[in-house]
């Protein structure tokens, strides 16, 4: 799969970026091509939209960002579909959680943590904007063609100004509860880590990646946390979801094997048959026949 933060450092022709320490500005014209295509990052992404529109899909929701839209996409994998008839034009804060955990530290006696929400469980959080938000961004965009480059002190200001605030706004504090959430942890804890991307055709290398830990140590501690090796326990979350597509969805095979996360309809085929006894849509007739006996 794509690792956005890393195509983005390796194409500095096409992503016009700005860098604070860890913490990346860039602003873009999504070049996506494919209806769909899924997405990854190791980093937490700010993205606020100046024109056109984007689906971005989860196992849990579809959300549909347009202009003016400002949203917090956490670390991980994503489905994202293309509507041909606008170009998606963005100003992204890629940022890991070390720059979070600390600007929390900063802010937290300031902010508002009275009787917040539980933690925002889905990859992507919607943030409140303001005509101040709104005013916030268009004031970035002379930064990214400005010669020479702003110096990076003033765009930690920058960056420092939109974190606090989002913090500061009492409608974001289901943001404020999950970054909370995850203030003390050192690393992404693996089970939330893998309940949220298994439907994504990720390697276990992105796995590793994405949950900040080596391979080696991803493989470890997937054993003492699962008691299985992370390609059985892949294949019995994917199987089961692809189950559950068969039996409340119309989506075809093709559509299924690829919002499962499998490599191939063949081996998707091969692997249901195998733990189910029947053929994908065998399965699915037999479920129709059973429903209007």
């Amino acid at each position: 799969m794509i690792n956005v933060y890393e195509d983005i450092l390796a194409n500095p022709t096409y992503f016009k970026e700005l860098t604070v320490k860890e913490t990346l500005l860039v602003n873009y014209q999504c070049p996506q091509m494919e209806k769909w295509v899924d997405l990854y990052s190791h980093f937490n992404h700010i993205i606020y939209t100046i024109s056109g529109k984007k689906l971005l899909n989860t196992p849990a929701k579809s959300y549909t960002v347009t202009d003016g839209s400002l949203i917090f996409l956490k670390k991980g994998a994503i489905r994202q579909g293309r509507f041909f008839d606008s170009e998606w034009v963005v100003i992204v804060f890629c940022v890991p959680d070390s720059y979070l955990q600390q600007s929390l530290k900063e802010y937290r006696s300031q902010v508002p943590i009275h009787s917040i929400p539980a933690p925002e469980q889905d990859a992507v959080i919607e943030i409140s904007t303001t005509e101040t938000i709104h005013s916030y961004f268009y004031s970035l965009l002379p930064y990214f063609t400005q010669k020479p480059p702003p110096p990076e002190n003033l765009l930690e200001l920058k960056c420092r100004e939109l974190i606090f605030n989002i913090f500061s706004d009492p409608a974001n504090a289901g943001l404020l509860s999950y970054l909370i959430s995850v203030s003390d942890c050192s690393k992404p804890p693996l089970p939330e880590i893998m309940e949220a991307n298994y439907t994504y055709n990720l390697s276990l290398e992105e796995f590793a990646k994405i949950g900040h830990r080596s391979l080696t140590a991803f493989k470890n501690e997937f054993s003492a946390t699962f008691h299985m090796s992370p390609g059985k326990w892949l294949l019995q979350k994917r199987l089961k979801y692809a189950q559950m597509l068969l039996s409340i969805s119309q989506k075809n095979i093709n559509e299924i094997v690829y919002e499962s996360g499998f490599e191939s309809p063949t081996h998707f085929s091969r692997v249901f048959k195998l733990k189910f006894g029947v053929a994908p849509l065998q399965y699915r007739k037999q479920l129709s026949h059973a429903e209007h006996a």
